[in-house]
């Protein structure tokens, strides 16, 4: 889950250095972001609302700015879907900036007609590249189950509409098929938690063998909220952003006719 947000940045770098979905990227950086605080136990997502449950820091700079914007008490509590589309101001450029620092990613910094700057981007680190692909190559496979991480990566690239641009064609058609129907299952997914009673008269070892089986489900539960909340949250932030761009192209066509 770590690399979460990092994976959807490599599979949007393309071939020609640009970034893939640059417009939705962030719904997809900040979704990873809540599926890794899930995972992390500091969140959880109840009936559709973010409840921070540990807000100590995380170490990730990063994550640990996106937990301190969650913060709010019963109605206050930011809804997963209102977070997810929230504005953040440089989200996509923090992530870039990290990644490039690292040597995962390098920017090579230009211009177009010698005076629009333009940053085209190269991964680097390949061996990064080949393991998000392969994670999201599993669920595009259709070969079997996806565990929490593929689901979320699979879910965020479909929603943010990277899926046509690492498919592409005829020959890509059967895994957007895939990933479409994993992405629609994440989001149609109800989370079911259940908790099991403890027997009081229970030996320490199996009480404490049932309190670690009733955390990891919990945080499964968890996870599994999240994820599903994140690509809900993330597809219909993408949706109406293409929405916007369209009135705004229609509206400033029909501005221009006299």
């Amino acid at each position: 889950m770590e690399t979460l947000g990092e994976d959807l940045i490599l599979l949007a770098v393309r071939p020609n250095g640009n970034l893939g979905a640059a417009a939705t990227l962030r719904f997809g950086l900040s979704g990873s972001e809540l599926v890794r605080l899930a995972a992390a136990r500091r969140v959880d997502v109840v009936q559709g609302r973010i409840a921070v449950l540990d807000a100590t820091p995380t170490g990730d700079p990063l994550l640990d700015a996106a937990l301190a914007t969650m913060t709010g008490s019963g109605r206050h509590q930011p809804t997963a879907k209102a977070w997810v589309q929230r504005t953040r101001r440089g989200l996509v450029e923090s992530y870039l900036d990290r990644m490039a620092g690292a040597g995962v990613i390098r920017a090579e910094r230009g211009t177009v007609l010698g005076m629009f700057p333009r940053t085209r981007w190269t991964v680097v680190d390949t061996t990064r590249l080949v393991q998000a692909r392969a994670r999201l190559d599993a669920v595009a496979s259709g070969s079997g189950a996806a565990d929490a991480e593929q689901a979320a990566l699979a879910g965020l690239a479909q929603a943010i509409g990277l899926v046509p641009l690492i498919y592409p064609g005829g020959v890509g058609a059967t895994a957007r098929k895939n990933l479409k129907r994993a992405a629609t299952s994440s989001r149609q997914a109800t989370i079911l938690a259940a908790s099991d009673a403890v027997d009081a008269s229970a030996t320490d070892a199996a009480t404490r063998a049932a309190m670690s089986a009733a955390t990891d489900a919990a945080v499964r539960a968890a996870t599994d909220a999240a994820v599903a909340a994140s690509i809900n949250a993330a597809t219909q932030a993408a949706t109406d952003a293409a929405g916007h761009a369209a009135a705004a192209h229609h509206g400033g066509a029909a501005g221009g006719h006299h």
